[in-house]
C-alpha cells in the first residue's frame, strides 16, 4: 500500500509518518507534495498535486493536512475540501488543525513535556508552534532536520491519541475520517478513543 501526502511543512510530514507507522506499519510513504511549492493558486495546485500523487506515484490513499491559522477549522475544512477533485475524494483523508499541526502535537501537554524534557506549563497553550518547532529542532537543516522529523514521528507513534481525540475536535474529526477511509481498504485503524 502506498500513501501520498500533500502538506505544509516538516511537522505535518512527521505527523503523517508517525500515524502511518502506528496505523499502517507496512505502508510506503515515499510520495509527498508540499503546499505552495508550485507557485500556482491553491485551487489549481491541490488538484494537480493530488492527481499526480494518485496517477504518477500510484498512491492508494491521499492525506491532505493544512492549518486553520486564526480561522475556525470547520470553515477552513468546508471551504478547502471543495477543492479536492471529486475523482480523488474516495481516496482522501483531509485534516485541518486548529491553528496549526503543532497544536495537535501539544494536545496532551503532559505527554509532550515528558518527550521534550520540560514542564507542561512551559508549552504555550494558545499557539505552541514556535516552541514545539524549536524544542524538536524542526527549524534545522539537512541531517539535523531529518533527525528532528524522525523524533516527532516516534513521538506520534507512541502518543496517547485517546487524549488528542478528547482534547482536539479537529484531530477527532481527522481520526474518524482516517478510520472510515482505512476500513474501506488495506488498513485497519484500531479504536484509539479509549486509554489502553
Amino acid at each position: 500500500m502506498r500513501i501520498g501526502y500533500y502538506i505544509q511543512g516538516a511537522a505535518d510530514e512527521a505527523l503523517v509518518h508517525g500515524l502511518a507507522a502506528r496505523w499502517c506499519p507496512g505502508a510506503d510513504l515515499g510520495a509527498r507534495k508540499f503546499r505552495g511549492e508550485s507557485g500556482i493558486s491553491f485551487r489549481r495546485e491541490i488538484a494537480k498535486n493530488l492527481w499526480d500523487l494518485r496517477d504518477n506515484s500510484r498512491c492508494d490513499y491521499l492525506v491532505v493536512l493544512t492549518d486553520s491559522d486564526e480561522n475556525p477549522w470547520r470553515d477552513v475544512k468546508r471551504r478547502e475540501a471543495e477543492r479536492i477533485p471529486p475523482d480523488c475524494r474516495h481516496l482522501c483523508v483531509f485534516g485541518v488543525a486548529e491553528r496549526n499541526i503543532e497544536c495537535w502535537l501539544a494536545a496532551d501537554r503532559d505527554a509532550l513535556a515528558r518527550e521534550l524534557g520540560c514542564e507542561a506549563a512551559e508549552i504555550p497553550v494558545d499557539d505552541p508552534s514556535g516552541f514545539v518547532k524549536r524544542a524538536f529542532g524542526l527549524g534545522k537543516r539537512d541531517a539535523a532536520r531529518e533527525e528532528a522529523k524522525e523524533r516527532v514521528a516516534r513521538f506520534v507513534t507512541g502518543a496517547p491519541l485517546w487524549s488528542w481525540i478528547r482534547r482536539s475536535e479537529s484531530f477527532q474529526a481527522f481520526y474518524e475520517d482516517a478510520r472510515a477511509l482505512a476500513a474501506q481498504g488495506k488498513c485497519q485503524i484500531r479504536n484509539e478513543r479509549e486509554r489502553d
